[in-house]
């Protein structure tokens, strides 16, 4: 949904084949053109005089209803008209630095706490800031086998959103991650804990640069714990698993 003038109207079908950028609107279209799908286009009235198309985008936004707010299909992220005719970009890098919340003592901590906490409730956040944090060592297998939490399904998910990496069975999933410009990494013990109970496997091993490889058994635990809608509006989960697929 939008406006535009010449063939505008081709390029988000152009961008989703020709780039590896993640968004829900590209992995919707990329979703389509997997299951043998065709886009179809409809032009719905044109004008003159932008303020009229701006209107009129916000109205057929309003009517037909955003995903992101579970009022309908729409994968636009903003509800149209002036200053947001083409914010796709902008406006997602805003929205994923807004998941990052507040509640700790410290700024760095308060960043790696915000996107955790729409995820999942968790007391004690995975992610340790690597200019501070000294103790960090190469991930291995833990003697004793845990079980699968969601706080460990939030990490493997956070990761996921601050690299652009898609979630699937062997989808790799670096242990470093950057937000807002600052490098965090997963800690010693949710990562060994995730290789004893194969929710992930080493695809790089090289001592805290870790890549890690996600397992089916991982990939189906995250998506049967998190907030499925908030994976696909994030861009790392494809749109086939909205109905639970």
């Amino acid at each position: 949904m939008g406006k535009g003038v010449g063939d505008r109207v081709l390029h988000h079908e152009a961008e989703a084949r020709n780039t590896n950028r993640l968004t829900h609107k590209l992995n919707v279209i990329r979703f389509l053109h997997r299951t043998g799908s065709s886009i179809h286009y409809c032009i719905d009235s044109s004008y003159s005089e932008e303020a009229y198309a701006h209107a009129r985008e916000r109205y057929l936004i309003g009517t037909l209803g955003r995903y992101d707010q579970k009022r309908g299909p729409l994968t636009s992220q903003t509800d149209g008209g002036e200053g947001a005719s083409n914010p796709s970009e902008k406006s997602r890098a805003c929205r994923r630095e807004s998941l990052w919340g507040d509640g700790a003592a410290d700024l760095e901590r308060q960043i790696a706490n915000r996107y955790f906490q729409r995820l999942t409730s968790v007391q004690s956040v995975t992610l340790k800031l690597t200019s501070t944090w000294t103790l960090a060592r190469a991930l291995r297998r833990n003697r004793t086998n845990f079980p699968m939490t969601d706080r460990q399904a939030a990490t493997l998910a956070a990761t996921a959103i601050a690299n652009r990496v898609l979630l699937q069975p062997n989808a790799l999933l670096p242990r470093r991650l950057i937000i807002e410009k600052s490098e965090f990494i997963i800690e010693n013990g949710v990562g060994c804990d995730m290789l004893s109970n194969d929710m992930i496997s080493i695809a790089d091993s090289k001592p805290t640069f870790e890549i890690l490889r996600l397992t089916e058994r991982g990939f189906r635990f995250i998506i049967s714990s998190l907030p499925v809608a908030l994976l696909i509006d994030a861009g790392i989960l494809s749109p086939e698993y909205s109905h639970g697929d």
